[in-house]
């Protein structure tokens, strides 16, 4: 028979499986959360909930701000992703989580984003190292930092904007035509879905300022 001391060891093993999630294994994670603000909500196959500071980020979650909402994450690629008011962004896929995967990808429906990535790896395709997908185009960079999104300076909520910030380059593709940005400061549009990219040029002042209001804390 088993000793009271015995009992009490299968005991505590059984409740910490159950208060620390490893009674039901969590799925893989892509982040975690390291600073909000505002109306933070995630949505996935599991429901809807908000978001809090410290708490992970998975694979197919859709994050949903509210307005004059933020949110930074740190994601296991190391990129520091920072999103703003009235944006959904969905995480696809992750460099890091699953062994199969060759980078990351994720969808930006609406809103804004600005991402630092970490430098590209020499011995993989810089076409697959990081990407965000939107309605209109493909945005792809090459370990640098970029700011993405739609309706800036009411530009209409179908137009895209993406600058260069610093780093080693961006590339924007739609419509079969690429454009791409390699100095920072340059920023490109596409009008609309089917649009193909306007040439790359310097964004004025104005322009990237009212770009950093977007994500500024």
């Amino acid at each position: 028979m088993l000793r009271l001391s015995q009992y009490l060891s299968l005991f505590m093993t059984l409740w910490l499986w159950t208060v620390t999630g490893y009674a039901e294994r969590p799925p893989d994670i892509a982040g975690y959360v390291t600073r909000v603000r505002g109306e933070v909500v995630i949505e996935n196959a599991a429901g809807r909930r908000s978001l809090a500071l410290g708490q992970p980020l998975h694979i197919d979650d859709r994050i949903v701000t509210g307005a004059k909402a933020r949110l930074e994450a740190r994601m296991q690629d190391g990129t520091i992703l920072t999103l703003g008011a009235n944006t959904e962004f969905l995480i696809r896929q992750v460099q890091g989580v699953s062994p199969k995967d060759s980078g990351s990808l994720f969808e930006l429906f609406k809103g804004v984003f600005r991402a630092a990535t970490t430098q590209a790896r020499a011995e993989a395709p810089t076409r697959e190292d990081w990407r965000v997908q939107t309605p209109v185009a493909t945005i792809g960079i090459r370990g640098t930092e970029l700011w993405g999104g739609f309706n800036l300076l009411d530009a209409g909520s179908d137009t895209l904007d993406v600058v260069m910030l610093k780093g080693k380059g961006v590339y924007v593709e739609s419509a079969g035509q690429r454009v791409e940005l390699q100095q920072a400061g340059e920023g490109t549009t596409v009008e609309s879905a089917g649009q193909t990219p306007m040439p790359a040029k310097a964004w004025g002042e104005e322009k990237v300022q009212a770009a950093f209001q977007t994500v500024m804390w």
